[in-house]
């Protein structure tokens, strides 16, 4: 899998935040940004950084590998609401013990892929479970 530094110079701000829009019009909130409201169909549309962080509503586990992912088995992919109300599908990153639906989770960046002919890295946002809300 190439890397392409340029490609992921100018993605930089969907690849390492959400970025939801927020239609001026009717006030729809809705996730990835698009320049159209998918409710009215407005293109007057702001960007809006969401917090990162909500509640996991449930997820599954994906131990088929594709070639060059063989060290990510298995695969843990959640369904998510933020805090914002918004529900998305997300992989999720770090887990060591048991997840329970309703837990809380928050968003981190991860590695996703390494071009071994040029050693470059690409990194995402990933879902992590809180351990602790205090901290």
């Amino acid at each position: 899998m190439k890397v392409f530094p340029a490609q992921v110079w100018r993605n930089k701000e969907s690849l390492y935040s959400l970025i939801a829009g927020k239609c001026n019009k009717c006030g729809n909130l809705f996730f990835p940004y698009r320049e159209i409201c998918n409710k009215c169909g407005s293109t007057s549309v702001s960007k809006v950084k969401l917090s990162g962080r909500g509640t996991l509503i449930s997820y599954t586990v994906s131990y088929q590998t594709r070639p060059g992912f063989e060290k990510t088995s298995p695969e843990y992919v959640g369904l998510i609401r933020l805090d914002e109300g918004i529900e998305i599908v997300a992989p999720l990153t770090d887990i060591t013990g048991e997840i329970k639906d309703n837990s809380r989770v928050e968003a981190v960046i991860r590695r996703l892929k390494a071009d071994s002919s040029n050693g470059l890295i690409e990194y995402g946002i990933k879902f992590r479970l809180v351990e602790d809300e205090h901290r």
